[in-house]
């Protein structure tokens, strides 16, 4: 290494882990001047931060340290340097199992890792997801993770949603950290029900609570919920066919935002979902019987939100492009797929890549990934997927350090 020059040594430093430039710096004067050289890090984050966005597609829970491991799905193939910085196993948290279960035998829940919310580069995961044992925050990039105190209250079964929300100095360093629970929104519906939250922060290294009433959700008995990289849930399932209920962690605001004003016929339509999209906005998406339509909000209108049709394609035409694309295809016969078109069953809309025109979606108990742009189906996963199971990712063009826990005082 000693008789390389520096622009060699440099692309042999872009293909480490973060967490191992630390150690590099050690070794001597030149490789740490080399580490810290302003424009070294600003090439290493370039050259990987646009391979760094896709989404976690969590279906089969966490196991470690062997087990099921989430895919993580990008819109075009990442080059071998950033393969070796990026752990999307997240293989690098703790496990807890006994000897006899690494064996083969049944694994409790409440050893399984389940990933619960993203933003900022971050991942927030659980131990267990039913009954929660331990919380965590985690850097798949730098392979940094930190455990949160446990809660000083059981959580109950429908308490099954979490955001991760992050306050950094306008620098890009994070200052602090906000980790939100919340009941699913069919409590909130009930008769005095509310939002019920725990709300834990890394400046004060303590639990609290907050309750926070909702607007009516209407006739939905358990609508789904897309969690947005902003912090914000939105609720697109229960609420009357124009509206959906969004929830904002860090404003502790819940309002209801018009949608698109041409929506399947219904009380609701499961086939659904609205996202976020990357650089400000929402995306919306939809099945009827006969097409599938893509919404963009564009601005602000008159009405608070303008909407605009940015896609549409048959039904029909969407099937032929899977039956082309999916290997497990073939077991489908023509009767079998139109009886699912009839029933609205075939496609299912899963949710959006963050950064490329790219939808994800569970056709016929597989995964399958549909470019706008291309007008093509990849297929994905040949396991069933549902909504909250898959989580947009995004890695700033910087690092990302997680900031310590505040010890929190004794009572």
């Amino acid at each position: 290494m000693d008789v390389l020059c520096d622009s060699i040594v440099e692309e042999i430093f872009r293909r480490l882990p973060a967490k191992y430039l630390h150690r590099v710096r050690a070794v001597c004067r030149r490789y740490n001047d080399i580490v810290l050289n302003p424009g070294f890090v600003a090439r290493y984050w370039e050259s990987h931060s646009p391979h760094l966005s896709g989404v976690f597609l969590q279906t089969e829970p966490l196991v470690r340290p062997w087990g099921h491991f989430p895919d993580f799905l990008a819109g075009s193939p990442r080059p071998s340097a950033t393969e070796s910085i990026f752990s999307s196993d997240l293989g690098f948290l703790p496990h807890f199992l006994p000897e006899s279960q690494l064996q083969g035998e049944p694994v409790d829940d409440a050893e399984k890792i389940f990933i619960a919310h993203s933003t900022a580069g971050l991942v927030l995961c659980s131990r267990g997801r039913i009954n929660v044992v331990q919380y965590y925050v985690c850097n798949p990039v730098s392979w940094q993770w930190v455990p949160l105190p446990e809660l000083p209250l059981p959580w109950r079964r429908n308490s099954l949603y979490g955001l991760l929300s992050v306050t950094d100095n306008g620098d890009g360093i994070i200052r602090c950290f906000q980790v939100f629970l919340f009941n699913h929104p069919m409590d909130w519906k009930k008769t005095g029900g509310c939002l019920d939250l725990k709300i834990f922060s890394s400046d004060t290294g303590q639990w609290r609570a907050m309750a926070i009433r909702s607007p009516q959700l209407g006739v939905d008995p358990y609508p789904p919920v897309f969690l947005g990289q902003s912090g914000t849930a939105y609720c697109a399932g229960g609420c009357v066919r124009d509206k959906v209920i969004a929830y904002n962690c860090d404003r502790y605001s819940i309002q209801a935002l018009p949608l698109p004003e041409i929506v399947p016929d219904g009380p609701y339509n499961p086939n659904r979902c609205i996202g976020e999209r990357h650089g400000g906005g929402l995306r919306y998406a939809h099945f009827d019987y006969s097409v599938f339509e893509v919404w963009d909000q564009r601005r602000e209108g008159k009405n608070g939100m303008c909407w605009t049709l940015v896609h549409q394609v048959g039904v029909m035409e969407l099937a032929q492009r899977y039956l082309e694309a999916a290997p497990r295809a073939a077991r489908f016969a023509g009767s079998t797929i139109q009886g699912r078109i009839n029933s609205n069953s075939l496609f299912r809309v899963l949710g959006f890549h963050p950064t490329e025109d790219i939808i994800y979606m569970d056709v016929a108990d597989t995964v399958a990934a549909y470019s706008m742009e291309k007008g093509v189906m990849r297929y994905e996963s040949p396991r069933r997927c549902y909504r909250f199971d898959i989580f947009s990712y995004v890695h700033p063009s910087h690092p990302m350090q997680i900031p310590a826990i505040k010890k929190a005082p004794h009572e």
